[in-house]
């Protein structure tokens, strides 16, 4: 792909955005099968298989801060709606229910009626920790993005340099989640992203973009690569431990905010060929089912936890390029799974029907 440097960010649809929903994607995915799945609570930090492991650890775990900021960059001149919403519930729904209902049918012991409750209540469950942290952001977008434009440039910039002490530096430097971010799982931090998108969006932010966000995420995923090591080092011996204990490996650090928005800024600039805008254009809404699908409780366990362990039997390149097929083989078929879905909805009409019965209610009252 060429790298156009300095391309503006208009509001006309930006393929490069998309493709990094689908490959923020795919590091969760990779993020999941390594952390989850075990291979990093097998691995010794220092050998050669958690060299390996730890820095493709490192380089994926700003995912969940990219999703965050493309909210921001894409909500912030987008028209508001409740609708958008309802449609996030009804596809977590569809498939929460649906995954419960073959458990249920399959092991009805361990599965009883009860977990319909859950099931039909995402949200309200916590289910999915992203979906209930996104609802809880959704409803204060429109302030969001009301002050967002508000500010000027410089405000703006200033108020975020000031969330960026409060929300990620402080609570990393002192190891103490002083203002209950939990460390990047709350409307809070998904709302601070959001801001972060939103600056890009309005304001840009620096020539020669393209080329500056490469070198920013990788010297991020180094430097916590290599303090990763570090930490393994000073804890043994007992040294600044606690520093050592919470300042990476959290969605909220420093190195994995900036790596999130650099990647973030680096997507934003691509030139997409326009062969491959076809295929973005289809897969990037059925990015998101990924998540919903592999993360249900119910299939969690089936899928990742402590699956794929045995991965370090072999070397530490067979064992990457094991997590990699994985994550592909999961992608696709979850992608698929999701694009039928999403034909289903559109042969329904839903988001229309939704969509009439929101401007009924609301009047409107939004379209200003």
């Amino acid at each position: 792909m060429k790298l156009e440097l300095n391309a503006p960010l208009t509001d006309t649809r930006n393929y490069g955005v998309d493709l990094l929903r689908i490959v923020a994607m795919f590091m969760v995915l990779f993020l999941h099968i390594l952390g989850n799945g075990g291979i990093l609570f097998e691995v010794e930090v220092l050998s050669s298989h958690g060299l390996t492991a730890w820095f493709f650890e490192m380089a994926t775990f700003s995912a969940i801060n990219c999703y965050g900021v493309i909210s921001g960059y894409v909500g912030v001149n987008a028209k508001y709606k409740y609708s958008n919403l309802v449609m996030l519930w009804l596809q977590v729904v569809s498939y929460s229910v649906i995954i419960t209902l073959v458990y249920h049918l399959r092991y009805p012991a361990l599965v009883p009626l009860s977990a319909f409750k859950a099931a039909l209540t995402p949200i309200c469950s916590k289910q999915y920790w992203y979906v209930t942290a996104y609802a809880g952001m959704f409803l204060l977008m429109p302030v969001l993005s009301k002050g967002a434009k508000a500010l000027t440039k410089k405000q703006f910039k200033a108020t975020l340099a000031a969330l960026f002490v409060a929300l990620s530096l402080l609570p990393s430097l002192f190891t103490n989640d002083i203002f209950a971010t939990l460390w990047g799982y709350t409307l809070l931090w998904l709302s601070f992203l959001y801001l972060a998108g939103a600056y890009v969006k309005l304001h840009g932010l620096f020539k020669n973009s393209a080329k500056i966000s490469l070198a920013v995420y990788g010297g991020c995923t180094i430097f916590s690569w290599v303090f990763k090591l570090w930490e393994e080092n000073v804890s043994k011996e007992g040294k600044y431990a606690d520093l050592a204990s919470g300042f990476i490996a959290q969605y909220t650090s420093p190195p994995m905010l900036i790596s999130g928005v650099a990647l973030f800024v680096l997507f934003a600039n691509l030139n997409i060929p326009s062969f491959l805008k076809k295929a973005v254009k289809i897969i990037s809404p059925c990015a998101f089912g990924v998540y919903i699908i592999h993360a249900h409780p119910l299939l969690w366990d089936r899928l990742i936890t402590y699956r794929y362990a045995h991965y370090i039997d072999y070397n530490p390149f067979v064992m990457i390029l094991l997590v990699a097929l994985t994550a592909i083989v999961m992608f696709v078929l979850f992608t698929f799974i999701d694009f039928i879905r999403l034909k289903i909805f559109e042969a329904l009409k839903i988001r229309q029907l939704l969509l009439k019965l929101e401007n009924k209610l609301t009047g409107g009252m939004w379209d200003c």
